[in-house]
């Protein structure tokens, strides 16, 4: 559960010169063929919608400066780089959480467009969470990872420390994969600290794909290979009797879910139904798209996506 984002590609469009031409792309994508939203209103019925809305006015751009900036979960302290635009008041932050044996670096390049809207982002890592990071992969599990980002929701929501430049009042949480049902959990567990959630292709099919490989509980191994990663049981124990659907239920804020039309890890489906169970929620389909975005149109359109719901839930200005 791997984000390909093409990095190289974005970081290009958005040095100095080529900001304005990715955002400019963006709002084109957001609105042509390959992208169609569909909308799950206050009562829970679904009713498909037209192509997904794009962003309003014109994008001004930023310039950002990079900071690392750590944070302590649980007794360890785990790096993240906060990405800061140049601005003289605070501003809201985005928390780009990556995927299953990724890293901060691969979801970097949405928290560097972010940042060149004039938004606050900032990518952590995870306990055991992939390449590099702090601690053992063998004990890592989705939980531990909620427990990590609900660290990083504290410390931001201090605005001291280093996160003097967060407007705690418009914490938004992004996800990709398993990030993006991290995400969800934590939303739904501190709803009154999440003015939004954002989900690309989020992993809500973990708990099928385990009881696919395994007949029971007991049956798991302490170590063992889940869709390519080194795990240990506590990732299956966690997960095994978990409904994640009945979770995230109550967080009753818009959400915006953003998936892949092909995607053959987490099929389509599990987003489909968590956009009904959602009170407010929008998801976008972006056709032909696998588990994670290539870069080009698909990244573009998923980004345009991004922005307009951010401006419709008021954390960006329209």
């Amino acid at each position: 559960m791997t984000s390909p984002t093409g990095r190289r590609a974005v970081l290009r469009a958005l040095g100095a010169t080529g900001a304005a031409t990715l955002l400019g792309a963006v709002a084109a994508c957001a609105s042509g063929p390959g992208s169609e939203a569909e909308t799950a209103p206050p009562s829970g019925a679904a009713s498909p919608g037209a192509s997904a809305p794009a962003p309003q006015g014109t994008l001004p751009t930023y310039a950002y400066e990079t900071r690392d900036l750590d944070v302590t979960s649980q007794g360890q302290t785990l790096p993240g780089r906060l990405y800061v635009p140049a601005a003289d008041a605070a501003v809201p932050l985005v928390v780009c959480s990556h995927g299953l044996c990724s890293a901060p670096d691969d979801v970097a390049p949405v928290a560097q467009a972010l940042a060149r809207l004039g938004l606050a982002a900032y990518c952590p890592s995870f306990r055991g969470g992939g390449p590099g990071s702090v601690g053992d992969m063998t004990r890592m599990s989705v939980m531990t990872e909620v427990a990590d980002l609900e660290a990083v929701l504290t410390a931001a929501r201090t605005a001291t420390g280093g996160w003097e430049v967060v407007d705690p009042g418009r914490i938004v949480l992004l996800g990709q994969s398993q990030g993006g049902e991290v995400s969800a959990v934590t939303a739904a567990r501190h709803p009154e600290q999440v003015a939004g959630l954002v989900l690309w292709y989020p992993a809500f099919s973990i708990t099928d794909t385990l009881h696919s490989l395994y007949t029971s509980l007991d049956a798991v191994p302490q170590d063992y290979s889940f869709l390519g990663c080194a795990l240990g049981r506590v990732y299956a124990q966690d997960m095994w009797d978990y409904d994640v659907y009945t979770e995230i239920a109550g967080y009753t804020a818009p959400v915006l879910i953003v998936h892949g039309s092909d995607d053959l890890v987490v099929p389509y489906r599990y987003s489909e139904r968590a956009r009904t169970t959602y009170p407010d929620a929008e998801l976008v389909r972006i056709d032909g798209a696998g588990h994670g975005f290539d870069e080009g149109p698909q990244e573009q359109q998923a980004l345009a996506a991004t922005v307009s719901y951010l401006q419709r839930v008021g954390v960006m200005k329209a």
